[in-house]
C-alpha cells in the first residue's frame, strides 16, 4: 500500500498498526472486555431468576372462558 508518509495522521496510524506491543494490547483489551461482558451478563440473569417477586400470569384468564360471542 502506498499511504502518504508526510501527513501526520497516517504516520500515526502506521505506527499503532505496525507496533505489536499495541496490538496486543488492544487484543488483550477486547478480550478481557468481551469475557467480563459475558460474566456480567450471566450474573445480571441469575440475579433475575433468584428474585422473590414472580409474578403469575393465568392464560386463559377466567374472563375469556366466559365470554358470549355477539
Amino acid at each position: 500500500m502506498n499511504f502518504p508518509m508526510e501527513i501526520p495522521i497516517f504516520q500515526f496510524f502506521y505506527w499503532v498498526v505496525n507496533a505489536p506491543s499495541l496490538g496486543g494490547i488492544v487484543a488483550s483489551l477486547v478480550g478481557g472486555g468481551s469475557v467480563l461482558a459475558y460474566f456480567l451478563t450471566l450474573r445480571w440473569i441469575a440475579d433475575g431468576g433468584s428474585t422473590g417477586d414472580s409474578e403469575v400470569y393465568s392464560y386463559p384468564t377466567p374472563a375469556l372462558h366466559h365470554h358470549e360471542s355477539e
